[in-house]
């Protein structure tokens, strides 16, 4: 019987230790431990060692002194952060690095993009640039790959939909403040060419001066009284239109937005997804969405300086600060035009009060739960038909538990409400025995 040592602790390490139960391994399990004890389990002959938690940090120390305590032992180590990730894959000899986000990012994409879809992955690089996505269907015999329908990118309307339906309001007044001092400016240069007889560039200048309160023009003391009450209207609207300007330009150099006007980091206003919780989780399913080519918004009640917001923000990705189970939130977010929400807090209940908030916005929206707490995640099948519920704890440990005895799987996937592994040559196993077979 093999030997395995577990490192770790919270809902994730528990639910490893449970799935390593059925599969005939000597377990052992450390879970605030010393450096004496894991010396004292590292002196007897161990199979493997996993280091599984959400603390990037205790799982660097704890991979780090295991390899330097044993360089032979295979170890397993869960690290979100890419970087980190990359460079403890290349440095750690005989390591074998993973993420929960990774592992359950397909699962909670899939049924956001179809209802028939247990999960999605996208042929993109990693990093944010759109692929092509491949779901994966349930069938009587397994697992077949199915198409995805992704909304058309509709780039001119959607560049034209953010600049008039900014999410923002300092983007809203920066907006209406350029559009006016245009407007203004091209009254007057008109009124220049056709009541005062003026050139287009002398109409233009005169216009100019008025716009920047340096002048009026020269032309109009001398002009109609008609065009001078005219103008005298338009500077006083023109007042207004620079305030709004001034001060929409002003809030957005000062304050460090999580939002653009235009680009990547707009907030899409049709056919995109809408991510309550901006966690490791939040943050992998946003990346692989965007890679999948779909709109993506991700909402958070963390501050601005938290982490996995300013990760999201040096990836390019739209981030709304506020409660996801806030209604008036969810309406400004356009949901009645998005093809799905996925509640995905680190907090069971926040995530199904998330869910009701939507249903009450839009009827009709595709929903993804995720839950942690197996308990829980039944009692929300059971009672409440909110939409597809993810137990994301399950759904990984899984996966890590197989690959700690030897399997061959590289996915895990959800067939009703068990975890089934998903080999590369398309054979499917159900997780509790995919390992010992």
């Amino acid at each position: 019987m093999e030997r395995i040592l577990l490192i770790g602790s919270g809902d994730l390490a528990e639910e490893v230790a449970t799935a390593l139960e059925p599969l005939e391994v000597d377990l052992s399990v450390l879970d605030e431990p010393s450096a004496e004890e894991v010396e004292g389990e590292l002196d007897d002959p161990t199979a493997r060692v996993l280091v599984v938690s959400r603390d990037d940090t205790f799982a660097l120390r704890w991979a780090l002194f295991v390899r330097h305590r044993d360089a032979e032992v295979p170890l397993l180590v869960t690290i979100f952060d890419p970087t980190t990730a990359k460079q403890v894959d290349r440095l750690v000899e005989n390591c074998r690095v993973t993420s929960m986000a990774d592992i359950v990012a397909p699962s909670l994409a899939g049924p956001c993009l179809g209802d028939d879809l247990i999960a999605v992955r996208a042929d993109g690089d990693g990093d944010g640039v759109s692929g092509d996505p491949v779901g994966l269907r349930e069938t009587d015999d397994g697992v077949e790959e199915a198409p995805v329908d992704v909304p058309p990118r509709r780039r001119a309307r959607a560049i034209a939909t953010a600049l008039l339906r900014p999410y923002d309001k300092s983007a809203a007044l920066l907006l209406v403040g350029a559009i006016g001092l245009g407007l203004v400016l091209l009254l007057e240069t008109a009124g220049g060419v056709i009541v005062l007889g003026q050139g287009v560039i002398d109409a233009l200048y005169g216009a100019a001066k008025t716009l920047v309160s340096v002048d009026p023009n020269d032309k109009v003391a001398d002009g109609p009284k008609g065009f001078k009450g005219f103008l005298t209207v338009t500077m006083l609207f023109t007042l207004f239109f620079e305030a709004a300007f001034t001060a929409g330009l002003v809030n957005r150099l000062i304050d460090r937005k999580l939002t653009g006007i235009v680009g990547r980091r707009a907030v899409p206003r049709r056919d995109h997804v809408v991510v309550v919780g901006l966690g490791q989780v939040g943050l992998r399913l946003c990346l692989l969405l965007r890679e999948c080519g779909i709109g993506v918004v991700g909402v958070t009640d963390e501050a601005e300086e938290s982490e996995s917001v300013g990760l999201a923000r040096e990836l390019g990705l739209p981030v709304v600060t506020g409660r996801g189970g806030d209604p008036s939130l969810l309406r400004r977010l356009s949901l009645k035009h998005a093809v799905a929400l996925a509640a995905v807090t680190n907090d069971d209940l926040e995530n199904v009060s998330v869910a009701m908030a939507a249903r009450s916005v839009n009827p009709d929206v595709r929903i993804v739960l995720r839950a942690g707490d197996g308990r829980l995640a039944n009692e929300t099948r059971s009672l409440v038909r909110l939409g597809v519920v993810r137990d994301v704890h399950r759904i990984a440990a899984a996966l890590i538990a197989a690959q700690a005895t030897g399997s061959s799987a590289q996915r895990v996937i959800c067939k009703g409400d068990d975890a089934h592994l998903l080999h590369d040559d398309g054979r499917v196993e159900k997780a509790a025995t995919a390992a010992a077979a």
